[in-house]
């Protein structure tokens, strides 16, 4: 029998506004849980920006919070975690603010990471444990990638659920349309954009050699090309000699249904 865990380097710091707005979802009524993180996914898409929010606060506050389901006390504890959210400022390891735009699109991954690793698995009578930042391990050492020849060194998945015979993992993104139409603008960036496609899909094939594996690219933004999504993935694991996508694409949509299946 093999034995699949995970090699954890660094945990990522979130930060108190992450922390807060997740513990303030997931501590919601069943009931209203998922319709409200439908609902700030839905708010969070199109508000991308510091002014945006500023211009959203004005023009639609009073209809987002008028269409939640939960009590007047609590659209306004929520409102003023969602302000912590995109205007408390943040600083780098070398005590430099980071410009705030940036801050908000990192809180934006962060925050879907944590309600995943709450919220999940979908095949929750089969996993045993989690982790986050999960570099994945088989019978105690690390699980080498490649795309023919070259090692798709350095990689992890943000959340992983593992059980006896079971592996489930996740990489979570705010806007997973978005992050791969960064691989069309050139650089180190694009670079790293379509090895994370690469390393998803071979990590996936490779885990289905020693267990039941699912391996999930997840959307926070709900609305986004799907298809195209797909279509691309498929051609840019094609250079690694895969036939079909071993890896699937979806939104925070389908990962709620599937949770509440």
């Amino acid at each position: 029998m093999h034995l699949f865990s995970c090699y954890v380097d660094v945990e990522r710091f979130l930060g108190e506004p992450v922390k807060e707005l997740v513990h303030f979802l997931i501590c919601l009524r069943r009931k209203e849980r998922f319709p409200v993180i439908t609902h700030i996914a839905r708010f969070f898409q199109y508000v991308d920006h510091v002014n945006q929010f500023h211009r959203f606060k004005k023009e639609k506050k009073e209809e987002f919070l008028g269409a939640l389901p939960i009590s007047v006390a609590e659209k306004r504890i929520l409102w003023n975690l969602i302000e912590n959210f995109f205007l408390k400022h943040a600083e780098n390891s070398s005590g430099r603010p980071i410009p705030q735009d940036d801050v908000v699109s990192l809180r934006k991954g962060r925050l879907f990471e944590e309600l995943v690793f709450h919220l999940g698995p979908v095949e929750k009578g089969r996993v045993e444990l989690l982790s986050m930042h999960c570099q994945p391990m088989v019978n105690r050492e690390r699980l080498r990638i490649f795309c023919g020849k070259r090692e798709l060194s350095g990689k992890n998945v943000d959340v992983a659920f593992w059980g006896k015979h079971y592996v489930e993992a996740y990489e979570c993104k705010g806007n997973v349309e978005f992050f791969m139409r960064l691989a069309f603008h050139g650089g180190e960036k694009a670079r790293k954009v379509r090895e994370k496609i690469l390393y998803l899909n071979q990590l996936a094939y490779q885990l289905r050699r020693y267990f039941e594996t699912k391996i999930y690219l997840a959307s926070f933004a709900p609305n986004i090309d799907l298809d195209w999504c797909r279509k691309t993935a498929l051609e840019w694991v094609r250079e690694c000699g895969a036939p079909k996508l071993d890896f699937e694409i979806i939104t925070v949509n389908e990962f709620l249904k599937e949770i509440t299946a």
